[in-house]
């Protein structure tokens, strides 16, 4: 079953995919060894963590021989105060800070072929930021959201409607997240013109616990067209996808949309030699219908971040981010990464 909501993420792919279009047209110098493909970047908005979440990638394959390891540590605040409970139907309470640590290997097998896996462990609690952001909001006249009707650092995410209780977690939670294992292969390259396009496959195995969030109890595939464009002093990055999930295990009280699409376009800005500038734009649809925008309306996150060469061909990421113009994402997150090729 497609959602009509993916036409919003179709449309904004098919928008991301015409940005390529001037820089395939004018092709320069490479300095291929500069550029360091996307942000590390993951969803870690709660009701997202039980299906499969990869990491964006490039085009560009690895080379036989080579390896990566990524360590990505993203820390995000989300909050929703429901006035009314569930006397209007539907009780949606999210009180909540939470990381995800997430650890990536690629090799490549072959000069078109490379094999990886991520894995990650998540951590939800009361969290320590809440008196910042009220203090920050605050500062400059910004609406807090309800914040001021609760206590400050504390957990809670609960939903419910007529059918009954789907979440009602009242206590910190914690540990690992599904794995996913990947491949990429190369179905174009040109060195001349700086221009890469891949195929992802990806399945996600089952490990978390379901009643935590952590997992949905059920293996997920993902396919998405990954392309590449770099150019003398930056680089766009592209990914397009589908997803197949399948619906929690303890989900019961929604109905449920099977397939997913989800997207990124990432502009890498080579400021100077030793590290790059980026704005990059990633979401996906929603697999939930339940007539409550949080959980319905496709997410959209802005990132903006840098990345650092430190030594050999370790790099060091710091992003931020914003959620773009959807309420279904965390309202706010930093990440650090870091990824180390040999």
């Amino acid at each position: 079953m497609i959602r009509k909501n993916n036409i919003n993420v179709l449309i904004i792919t098919l928008l991301c995919l015409a940005t390529l279009i001037p820089s395939v047209l004018f092709a320069g110098d490479m300095d291929y060894d500069e550029h360091r493909g996307p942000l590390v970047s993951s969803n870690i908005y709660p009701f997202y963590l039980p299906f499969i979440n990869l990491a964006p990638d490039r085009a560009k394959p690895l080379g036989e021989g080579n390896f990566k390891i990524t360590v990505s540590n993203l820390y995000g605040n989300t909050f929703n105060y429901d006035v009314n409970g569930v006397k209007d139907g539907f009780q949606f309470d999210m009180d909540v800070e939470h990381t995800r640590t997430m650890f990536g290997f690629d090799i490549g097998i072959t000069p078109f072929l490379d094999l990886g896996v991520e894995a990650a462990y998540v951590v939800m609690y009361g969290g320590i930021f809440d008196p910042v952001i009220q203090g920050f909001h605050n500062l400059f006249g910004f609406p807090n959201g309800g914040r001021d009707n609760v206590e400050d650092n504390q957990f809670n995410i609960t939903i419910a409607n007529e059918k009954g209780l789907w979440i009602n977690l009242q206590e910190a939670v914690s540990g690992i997240n599904d794995i996913t294992l990947k491949a990429k292969l190369n179905l174009y390259r040109s060195k001349e013109r700086g221009l890469y396009l891949a195929l992802q496959p990806a399945v996600k195995i089952p490990v978390g616990d379901t009643d935590q969030l952590l997992s949905n109890g059920n293996m997920d595939i993902a396919v998405n067209i990954l392309a590449e464009k770099n150019g003398y002093n930056y680089a766009a990055y592209i990914n397009a996808g589908w997803m197949h999930v399948a619906a929690p295990e303890n989900l019961q009280i929604f109905d449920f949309s099977t397939d997913l699409f989800s997207f990124m376009l990432s502009y890498e800005w080579l400021v100077r030699g030793g590290w790059s500038a980026y704005f990059q734009v990633d979401g996906n649809t929603s697999p939930y219908i339940s007539s409550h925008k949080r959980l319905d309306h496709f997410t959209a996150s802005i990132n903006l971040g840098c990345k650092f060469d430190l030594f050999g061909n370790s790099r060091l990421q710091v992003s931020f981010g914003e959620e773009f113009f959807t309420f279904a994402t965390t309202d706010i997150y930093l990440n650090i990464a870091m990824e180390l090729i040999f």
